[in-house]
């Protein structure tokens, strides 16, 4: 039946808040190749009736054809002053553009604010059970580093090169130069905190208010 024959109504409207969500792009559930990416930090959170002392961490391919495709990993929180989960956190403030200079200050807070909307590198394992890969996984690793490692994965051809993965702690011996826009992508500069009001000492080091 064509549709003039039918009767319709195009006087329609509604009210409706779409800040802050992410369109659709049909990606998210596609397989994505073991390979380097660059990334954004999505979202980073805690679901306290799975597991209140891990923070998932949710990213978003930010370049590539791959663009859009969605992963999610995620650490647990530190519980002492030589957890080794550190190494993990400085990995990804690392990866995230914050240098050596401003990450050895001394205790410092991280959160939400910390992360969300950044670009951060990673080298992602997908899962090939053929070939005894039972889980993907996600390494976040510096620029230089991922860089390096990028060029020599792509030189050597992705089917013969072995992910080049950092011993836990390297991180923290590294040198690793300012990245030229360290500023976060999106608007969200607050770090989250138990009370929600309490400001991210590294995010003040930095001058975001």
């Amino acid at each position: 039946m064509a549709t003039d024959e039918i009767n319709v109504a195009r006087d329609w409207d509604f009210e409706v808040n779409l800040s802050g969500l992410i369109a659709p792009t049909g990606k998210g559930g596609n397989a994505l190749p073991t390979g380097y990416y660059k990334v954004k930090l999505l979202d980073l959170y805690v679901n306290p009736e799975r597991n209140a002392n891990r923070v998932i961490i949710k990213v978003q391919v930010a370049e590539g054809p791959f663009t859009g495709t969605l992963r999610t990993t995620g650490f647990n929180k530190p519980t002492s002053n030589d957890d080794k989960v550190r190494y993990y956190w400085r990995g990804l403030a690392e990866s995230a553009g914050y240098t050596p200079a401003q990450l050895d200050g001394g205790e410092i807070k991280l959160g939400l604010g910390t992360f969300q909307n950044r670009v951060a590198h990673i080298f992602f394992t997908a899962k090939d059970e053929e070939n005894g890969i039972q889980y993907e996984d996600m390494d976040f690793l510096p620029l230089v580093e991922w860089t390096q490692q990028s060029q020599c994965y792509m030189s050597a051809g992705a089917s013969e090169a072995a992910p080049a993965k950092a011993a836990a702690g390297s991180a923290l011996g590294m040198t690793t130069p300012v990245i030229q826009d360290p500023t976060p992508l999106g608007s969200n500069n607050v770090a989250a905190s138990s009370g929600g009001t309490a400001k991210s000492k590294l995010l003040s080091a930095l001058g975001v208010n």
